[in-house]
């Protein structure tokens, strides 16, 4: 009797050798950098009368080595008081200490760039009530002598007048070498209200992305309804860049 022995099938693939992919390089470094060192941010609401305020963020942040961005954001509403004015103030300010560092020593002056925006709302009404905000302003200083000075010109409203806020201020330059410097920045909303004894629509500087303001103080009418307000504020943006 013939036996027959099964086959066993050997599939032999053709080896390949894989050689190990270096590693992705490091970003390089800027030839210019910003350290940030000690920071006093204050905000300070006032509130007098019937008045509602929100927001009040100052936020310092360093998306890269050689860019700062600092964004101050809040609300002041006023509305109608029985016996007295209503006034809401929002007062921002900010004392940042940074250092210029050059990481090349053949790098000798490095300009310094600021830019600034202001973005948010104005409303009044007719039966009174006013807002606005004070020049929006930033100031960079080597000890007590004073480099640069950005401001965005202010911007008011009354008798039910609104405003919708897009401005943008620079950017301006200035030459700096290594070392400490000081930055400076304010910023100031108001809305007020004069006294009366029936009820009335309020007054509002809106300069915050939401929630900060509450929407029971503002009428589902009101004139900016469905704005988007994700990017309101006051931002200052400072680059530092070999000269």
């Amino acid at each position: 009797m013939k036996t027959v022995m099964p086959y066993l099938a050997v599939l032999v693939l053709p080896f390949t050798a894989i050689a190990a992919e270096p590693p992705a390089a490091a970003p390089a470094s800027p030839p210019v950098t910003m350290t940030l060192h000690e920071r006093h941010g204050h905000e300070t609401p006032i509130r007098k009368g019937f008045t509602h305020t929100g927001g009040g963020n100052i936020d310092v942040a360093q998306p890269s080595p050689d860019t700062v961005i600092i964004t101050m954001t809040g609300v002041a509403v006023a509305g109608p008081h029985p016996c007295k004015e209503s006034v809401a103030t929002l007062d921002f300010n900010l004392d940042q200490c940074f250092e210029i560092v050059f990481d090349k020593p053949e790098t000798k002056k490095a300009k310094l760039t600021v830019e600034a925006r202001v973005i948010g709302l104005l409303r009044s009404h007719k039966g009174g009530g006013a807002a606005q905000w004070e020049p929006a302003a930033v100031t960079i200083s080597s000890g007590p002598t004073e480099l640069l000075t950005l401001a965005v010109p202010s911007h008011s409203v009354s008798g039910g007048d609104s405003l919708s806020v897009n401005d943008h201020q620079g950017p301006a330059s200035v030459s700096v070498g290594s070392g400490k410097l000081n930055l400076h920045q304010a910023f100031v909303l108001t809305a007020s209200h004069p006294g009366k004894w029936h009820r009335g629509k309020t007054a509002s500087a809106e300069f915050a992305p939401d929630p900060a303001l509450d929407p029971l103080w503002i009428s589902y009418f009101e004139p900016f309804h469905g704005a988007n307000k994700k990017d309101f504020g006051f931002q200052v943006t400072i680059k530092i860049a070999p000269e």
